[in-house]
């Protein structure tokens, strides 16, 4: 029971570090992912690499084929279209489900995560930028009462994982954000779901524009 506990703790170490490796642009779709160097990476066997690397796939992050192996998935402008159609569906409903305005404790929680992400901005602490924003997401849908609407939510985020890293590292965007939540925070402590819907669905623009600016002629 210990030996398959560790195994599966390994799987999620590798999971978690090569999505931050996407997102933060260190790892470019088409990109190979090779067992043996990954196995050497994080210091565990190939089966245990070829778990996590079913898991990404399973999340829509790589692509692996007969002979050629693992690389990271590249998605058409078409493809970052639909995906970001099918955010703005499910994140502007979650946003008119959040009973408004939230309890005080949420909202002190929420204030701490966007303190943490902006320091983490000013810092370049770019590991801090990406997990206190994707702790700030995360605590906001659940706020929604839906168990499954926010868990469908935390898979269209990990899959647009593949389209953020272009915006990640981009001062400007990071900043752009970072005022966004903000504002986010504010509407969730008012009693008007139908801003709040709208400042959630614009505050995903930034990322999708910028991947179809610098590869919109993908087929």
């Amino acid at each position: 029971m210990m030996r398959e506990v560790s195994a599966e703790n390994s799987v999620q170490k590798i999971v978690k570090s090569l999505e931050v490796d996407i997102v933060l642009g260190r790892l470019y779709p088409r990109e190979r992912l090779v067992e043996e160097q990954l196995a050497k990476r994080f210091n565990t066997t190939r089966h245990v690499v070829r778990q996590a690397l079913m898991e990404l796939e399973m999340g829509g992050l790589i692509v692996r084929e007969t002979n050629k192996g693992a690389t990271v998935r590249e998605y058409s402008a078409d493809k970052v279209n639909q995906l970001y159609q099918m955010r703005e569906l499910v994140e502007g409903q979650a946003a008119l489900l959040i009973p408004l305005p939230v309890a005080d404790n949420q909202l002190s929680l929420l204030q701490y995560i966007c303190d943490e992400h902006a320091a983490a901005i000013e810092k370049s602490d770019m590991l801090g930028v990406v997990a206190a924003n994707k702790e700030f997401h995360q605590v906001v849908y659940r706020l929604c009462g839906n168990d499954f609407l926010a868990d469908v939510i935390d898979e269209m985020a990990k899959k647009s994982n593949l389209v953020r890293f272009t915006s990640s590292t981009d001062q400007s965007l990071l900043i752009l954000a970072r005022d966004e939540h903000y504002l986010i925070l504010e509407a969730l402590g008012k009693d008007d779901n139908n801003k709040l819907a709208d400042i959630c669905i614009n505050h995903i623009q930034p990322s999708r524009l910028m991947y179809l600016e610098r590869h919109g002629n993908l087929i």
